[in-house]
């Protein structure tokens, strides 16, 4: 081998070595990324799941609700109805 291509050799080794570190970095980049993503839709999600626990609480007091004014709704006509 000769020096000159010795030379080229070496020139893209570093090169590649270059690439490699830009490579790298890019990866961590894209990591920090992903893992901050997952940490806001696990976030979201747990936003998500404690709204439709909300949600089931308001149907469920909602309906008692309900219930209790048809209760008296019937209470009422029935007294001014004359027990009909």
């Amino acid at each position: 081998m000769s020096a000159d291509e010795i030379h080229d050799i070496r020139e893209k080794l570093a090169t590649n070595s270059e690439r490699l570190a830009r490579i790298e970095e890019r990866q961590l980049t894209l990591m920090g990324m992903l893992e901050k993503s997952l940490s806001s839709f696990g976030d979201l999600a747990n936003r998500v799941t404690a709204l439709e626990h909300l949600r089931t609480k308001i149907l469920v007091v909602a309906g008692f609700i309900g219930a209790g004014m048809s209760l008296a709704w019937d209470f009422i006509r029935s007294r001014f109805t004359g027990g009909n």
